[in-house]
């Protein structure tokens, strides 16, 4: 298995976002239905994986600030790798991961939720570790981790020692923000 079978190019763009809303996966669905229907079923947009949006800024639970570059790809995670553990349950995987050839960064989305980060944390190492089993991560040079949530789009400094624990754990740095910047 490889993640990066599942791996799609971004459109050379200043900026484009990451959804994961039921609203935009069911546009997704009707707009593949129109295109390819051939009497199969559906999926259901709560089945659906992340996607890349280039229009509906106000919608994205991550922004990614990309300088118009074309090395940028996508892979969209959770919802479309399976990843079991071995007794065969579903384990939890981070929403999605951008990659530059310098750079990987995993990223959960979330929404107004108590423990927001600790969920996203969770789900952040487990995809991590899941990726280190199939994948070099030492071929990127810059290793990151975002926790995005629209409702909390800046950094607070409450959780500098949730990312110093977390950079410690799994040699990525962690950035609980919405807008993901400076990529290498």
């Amino acid at each position: 298995m490889s993640f990066f079978d599942y791996s799609e190019s971004v459109n050379s763009v200043e900026r484009f976002g990451i959804r994961d809303d039921e609203e935009g996966k069911q546009l997704l669905i009707n707009k593949e239905l129109e295109e390819n229907y051939q009497g199969q079923k559906a999926k259901q947009a709560k089945e659906m994986p992340a996607f890349v949006d280039y229009t509906e800024k106000s919608l994205w639970n991550a922004e990614i600030l990309s300088d118009n570059r074309n090395d940028f790809n996508f892979i969209a995670v959770d919802n479309q790798i399976p990843y079991f553990d071995k007794d065969g349950n579903q384990k939890t995987l981070c929403d999605a991961i951008v990659w530059t050839p310098n750079t990987i960064i995993f990223i959960e989305l979330k929404t107004n939720d108590k423990s927001w980060c600790s969920k996203a944390i969770v789900q952040l190492e487990s995809t991590i570790e899941f990726f280190k089993s199939c994948e070099d991560i030492n071929k990127f040079k810059y290793k990151k981790a975002y926790a995005c949530n629209s409702q909390h789009p800046k950094f607070n400094h409450q959780y500098s020692n949730r990312m110093q624990k977390f950079v410690k754990k799994n040699g990525v740095v962690f950035r609980p923000e919405k807008e993901i910047k400076g990529i290498k």
